[in-house]
């Protein structure tokens, strides 16, 4: 009995110690401080299911939430049966109050799905409704990005249009900038626009050719030399 007396709160205690066997103790305990089968209890708790939505909470937690709450109800309003047909009748309205429950409070995004479910005769057990709600949530889990992660790829969709710009979010370092046309990626040394491309003929070089055989083919000579004499001149 001395371990049902030093569990308690010693000012309780006291009021147990001249009982004879500790289950008059356990009995007497029970009798005083439980609420089982208390009206305001089972009220309390309705009140409470009714009021549970899901809101933010993921699929799961809100079922959590009202599995407890149900458990709850049992313990405080216990239904006692008077032949193996009223079990069946009571466990199966019983089910289909739950599901009622369970559909009520979820968010607005399950509305298909939740006619869908309610929609089914007879209702499904309260198991396989929230399965059903559950592996639909995780499907479009899977379907849709994260808001961070739309942003991330927008940002290098935005920098790659602008070439190049990629390599300096990868390496974290500074591009190499030609300070005669500004442009990324190459110096002043290696300048198409200052030397032209690799391979290709000097704009300039073959101008001044091209003026220099215009003029020594088109002016006639006066001194009586011919071209070549005046070339080598």
């Amino acid at each position: 009995m001395s371990y049902l007396t030093s569990s308690m709160d010693p000012g309780i205690s006291r009021g147990y110690m001249l009982l004879d066997t500790a289950a008059a103790i356990w009995k007497t305990a029970e009798t005083t401080y439980s609420h089982a089968g208390s009206k305001a209890q089972r009220y309390e708790i309705r009140k409470k299911i009714r009021e549970t939505t899901q809101k933010e909470l993921s699929v799961s937690q809100y079922y959590s939430t009202l599995k407890a709450l149900w458990h709850e109800l049992d313990f405080y309003g216990k239904y006692t049966a008077a032949c193996s047909t009223d079990i069946t009748s009571y466990t199966s309205w019983e089910n289909e109050i739950r599901v009622y429950d369970f559909m009520g409070g979820l968010n607005m995004d399950f509305d298909q799905i939740r006619a869908h479910i309610l929609s089914t005769d007879p209702v499904p057990s309260l198991e396989s409704a929230f399965s059903i709600v559950h592996s639909e949530d995780i499907r479009r889990s899977a379907m849709h990005q994260s808001p961070s992660q739309e942003r991330s790829a927008l940002y290098s969709g935005n920098t790659n249009q602008r070439g190049g710009s990629t390599d300096r979010i990868h390496t974290g370092k500074s591009p190499v900038i030609c300070d005669y046309c500004g442009k990324e990626r190459h110096t002043r040394e290696k300048c198409w626009k200052l030397h032209g491309r690799p391979g290709a003929p000097r704009k300039g070089i073959n101008k001044i050719g091209s003026a220099n055989q215009i003029t020594t083919e088109s002016c006639p000579t006066d001194t009586g030399f011919s071209a070549e004499q005046l070339n080598t001149l």
